[in-house]
């Protein structure tokens, strides 16, 4: 897909997203994005498309909802899928364990990963739900990073991130808190 081609068609899932993106208590749904068969359809190739020619051989998603949209832009790019685990999850084989720096409520999180899952010679892209401090996507990249994998970037659905963030860990999003809570 070109990029015109691919930025009209992410425009185009952005306005649909935002028309038909639900909120419980006046805060975005993302299980009910996720619920909804037409809007999850689009998810996949819209979070793939601006990675598609960067030759993405893994996609890496950190619990807990990373690894439901990392599995649908995974297959979107034909690429394995790593999944980094909260602590206390049954993760066979972990031997790797990174503290997230703190998240929007100021708590750390202990993530497990596995040595084996990534090679030097893969190109990774993080996927998650939100983006807001960017402390999952610190996860992702330091797993990539520790493997001496390359860090492609990422892609999240929803933003609620600074501009630092975002240029921080070079995120792709879809739709921006905003414009569901406006």
């Amino acid at each position: 897909m070109s990029s015109d081609l691919s930025e009209f068609y992410i425009d185009g899932v952005r306005r649909v997203l935002v028309a038909g993106f639900p909120t419980v208590n006046g805060h975005p749904d993302v299980a009910g994005v996720l619920r909804n068969a037409e809007l999850l359809a689009l998810l996949g190739p819209a979070l793939a498309a601006p990675f598609r020619d960067l030759g993405v051989t893994k996609v890496l998603a950190a619990e807990a909802r990373g690894p439901i949209l990392g599995a649908l832009v995974a297959t979107e790019l034909d690429a394995g899928l790593v999944v980094a685990r909260k602590d206390g999850q049954n993760h066979p084989g972990s031997d790797q364990q990174v503290i997230a720096a703190p998240n929007w409520r100021g708590e750390s999180q202990l993530f497990q990963g596995r040595s084996f899952d990534l090679t030097t010679s893969d190109v990774v892209l993080g996927v998650d739900d939100w983006v807001t401090t960017g402390s999952s996507l610190g996860v992702v990249r330091s797993l990539t990073e520790r493997a001496g994998a390359t860090y492609q970037g990422a892609a999240v659905l929803l933003n609620k991130a600074s501009q630092e963030t975002i240029q921080e860990f070079a995120v792709h999003w879809l739709v921006a808190f905003d414009q569901i809570v406006a």
